[in-house]
């Protein structure tokens, strides 16, 4: 029965790769030809992003306790991004018209960061503390960087310029907090196999984060501009993704788990957090001193995020008397 197993779960992995090996190399050739460019290199993201799905799921089936949750929730979420592009594809065929730049299909998309950040905030178990103040400082200094580098030159040529910003800008922004996620549970999880799967998912969240920031900055100038750059970091998001997937379940007789290391070395996160602060904070200042006038927007990214430096301090200095005292 193991043999059979093991016969199974090589084929299924081959299968699986093999598909998402030649979708690849299909959008690599169509990106690069532009009599191909268009539905052949949208078909095979498609494709591929439907490939990796499946791969999560098959990760879910292989998997055992937490581990199995944890591949549940990012296999959702990329489901959600699979029904996302098909509603996106359908409108577009029907309908003949760009969307606008928020609108209904975004609740997939949307809906998609909850459920992969939720995996990543759950596993492995450990005491949160005061994470979130991590996540509060990490979105606002996002949101000043994207706010002032490649949203604010544009603004004044934009009919609903607040509307743009938080239907462009929320997903870069949102990457941000995913890559911090991803991070920390490649930190936290003690297993050698599942720890290495972790990487895999930490770089392809990554690249999701620069294809959509590479994204946000085309679209400022047009919302009808295309990036083959953003298209393949958006491929090299699902590469990392299957990889990771089939790594961590390529051995179905011992299916790696999601427990948590006793002592996790996340000291230098949270301080690279903390850093994270600066450039909240200095942007809002700098501008402040070049143009004498205040940037709303800056200003709050930095009130918020000396907030949560005085929360994290504070939490802090009194788990440190707690422990101090007999």
């Amino acid at each position: 029965m193991a043999l059979s197993d093991e016969r199974k779960q090589k084929r299924v992995s081959l299968i699986l790769s093999g598909a998402g090996g030649l979708l690849l190399v299909v959008w690599l050739v169509a990106a690069l030809t532009p009599a191909l460019r268009g539905m052949l290199d949208f078909g095979a993201s498609f494709l591929l992003n439907f490939v990796v799905t499946a791969a999560l799921w098959w990760a879910v089936r292989q998997s055992a306790s937490e581990a199995k949750s944890f591949w549940r929730w990012l296999a959702l979420g990329w489901g959600l991004n699979v029904v996302g592009n098909l509603a996106w594809a359908a409108y577009d065929f029907v309908v003949g018209e760009s969307l606008a730049i928020l609108s209904w299909i975004d609740g997939f998309y949307i809906a998609r960061y909850i459920l992969v950040f939720v995996a990543f905030w759950r596993y492995p178990r450990r005491a949160l503390r005061a994470q979130w103040t991590s996540y509060v400082i990490l979105l606002a200094s996002a949101t000043s960087l994207v706010w002032l580098a490649l949203f604010r030159p544009v603004m004044a040529t934009l009919p609903q310029p607040l509307l743009y910003f938080f239907g462009g800008a929320l997903y870069p922004i949102m990457d941000v907090a995913l890559v911090y996620a991803a991070l920390l549970t490649w930190a936290y999880v003690a297993d050698a196999r599942m720890r290495t799967a972790a990487r895999w998912l930490t770089l392809a969240m990554g690249a999701y984060g620069v294809a959509n920031w590479i994204n946000f900055g085309a679209r400022s100038a047009s919302l009808d501009a295309a990036s083959f750059a953003a298209g393949l970091f958006w491929l090299l998001a699902d590469v990392g993704t299957g990889t990771a997937a089939l790594y961590a379940v390529r051995r179905p007789t011992a299916p790696a788990p999601m427990t948590p290391l006793a002592s996790p070395s996340t000291s230098t996160l949270a301080w690279l957090t903390l850093l994270a602060a600066v450039p909240a904070v200095g942007l809002a200042l700098v501008d402040w001193i070049v143009r004498s006038a205040v940037d709303g927007m800056l200003l709050t990214c930095a009130a918020l995020a000396l907030v949560a430096i005085g929360y994290h301090w504070l939490f802090f200095r009194r788990m440190d008397h707690n422990e101090d005292e007999p």
